[in-house]
């Protein structure tokens, strides 16, 4: 419309329940996808995930080296050798307690027998009704771990290929690290590009401490578990004792199931009641010592989520993904707090998550109060509003056509009458 400047325009902002339902529907799907095609994209992750952790010691290798590609494999084999030599360790050593698992399984049973029958006599059982009731139990206590056992033997032929093709995704994510680089930082305007590659660095660094914090964590528990083992009579601790120290790659949970096998072995091996007590107070003790001191010095300061932020994904991660879900769940929240530290409307989430949320609980009133931190804010649609309305009544269009005058038409009959009248 000529005549009309911007000056007469107000911008103004107002809540799109259409830009909220897209993003409902975009998540809905992108949730879907990732759960249909679990297969797909939990090798992806783990390859993304370990590309981030194995960075550093790659851009290391290649400073010496020169040759990206050389490096990226004396990083793999490095790696691999570690890894390797751990579960080998593990496989020699496990295999001389799988020699003796019929001895271990009819000495828990005597002594699972033993402590039933003292503790039916207190409720007044026989010892006949006790040891019926205990066949039935035991029967089905014993069967269901072997089946769980059999079950995962034969899915370890899909973990085993799962992890070759998340090594494989590792390999081409380092190789083209600086092309995937280049191109999330070319998505951002070029105002925004310094910050963009600021956050990339946040993450990668958030993803490669996590790595190294995690491995200081479970030396510290293996030689914890090893030396209380040790102490308190039970054989071969360094397995028992690294065993729940690799466990504790599931948080809150892993310690818990590495003291479980010891426990059980404890009891069907020895004859005392103190050194299985000791074991579970030991135990204990480590995982006190590990969920409030060891873990959070060490992996909290990377890592910086929250006790409850770090339960929900858990659970959420084992729902989602299982197994998988669970080790993933830790890092991946950590990254995605990362992005919305940098993202104005998400800024109050990311406080949310953080391990700084009880001291700065008053940011939510002081500095977060604005509009620009709430997250109605994101959508938001904007439109402008003329603020001068009487210039559309004194402005007239201007490229118009002007309409012609109306054509009259006379009326064949009146024309004809007429035309009879003058005749006479």
């Amino acid at each position: 419309m000529e005549g009309l400047q911007k000056t007469d325009y107000m911008p103004s902002t107002r809540f799109s329940i259409q830009k909220l339902a897209y993003v409902l529907i975009c998540l809905c799907i992108v949730l879907s996808v990732l759960y249909i095609g679990s297969a797909f994209f939990v090798p992806l992750t783990f390859g993304i995930l370990f590309a981030f952790m194995l960075k550093p010691l790659c851009d290391k290798v290649e400073h010496v080296f020169g040759n990206r590609v050389l490096a990226i494999l004396i990083t793999l084999l490095l790696v691999g050798f570690f890894i390797g030599g751990v579960f080998t360790f593990f496989f020699v050593r496990v295999s001389a307690v799988v020699s003796e698992a019929d001895n271990i399984v009819q000495n828990l049973q005597d002594a699972t027998v033993e402590v039933l029958n003292q503790c039916g006599a207190w409720f007044g059982l026989s010892a006949r009704e006790t040891s019926r009731y205990f066949d039935e139990r035991f029967l089905n206590a014993v069967t269901e771990p072997f089946s769980i056992l059999t079950s995962g033997l034969s899915a370890s032929g899909y973990v085993i290929g799962n992890f070759f093709l998340a090594i494989l995704y590792t390999f081409f994510f380092l190789l083209y690290r600086s092309a995937f680089r280049n191109f999330l930082i070319g998505q951002f305007r070029d105002s925004a590009q310094a910050e963009g590659e600021h956050t990339i660095k946040e993450v990668q660094h958030v993803a490669s401490d996590y790595l190294s914090g995690m491995v200081t964590v479970m030396l510290v528990l293996g030689v914890l578990n090893s030396l209380g083992l040790w102490a308190i009579g039970i054989q071969y601790p360094l397995v028992w004792g690294f065993l729940g120290a690799l466990l504790a790659v599931i948080p809150y949970v892993g310690t818990t199931l590495g003291g479980l096998l010891p426990l059980l072995y404890a009891i069907a091996t020895t004859a005392t009641f103190w050194q299985p007590a000791a074991v579970v107070i030991l135990y204990s003790t480590v995982q006190f010592v590990e969920g409030n001191l060891i873990t959070p010095k060490i992996v909290g300061n990377s890592v910086k989520i929250n006790a409850l932020a770090a339960v929900i994904s858990l659970i959420f991660g084992a729902a989602f993904w299982g197994l998988a879900g669970l080790v993933l769940a830790i890092p991946i929240l950590a990254m995605v707090r990362i992005i919305m530290d940098h993202i104005k409307p998400l800024k109050p989430i990311a406080l949310l998550l953080s391990d700084d949320l009880y001291d700065h609980s008053d940011t939510f009133l002081t500095e977060y109060h604005k509009p620009e931190y709430r997250i109605t804010s994101l959508f938001n649609k904007k439109d402008y509003i003329l603020t001068q309305p009487w210039l559309t009544k004194t402005l007239k269009p201007s490229n118009t056509v002007s309409q012609p005058d109306a054509e009259v038409i006379p009326d064949p009959k009146t024309e004809k009458g007429d035309s009879d009248t003058g005749g006479e």
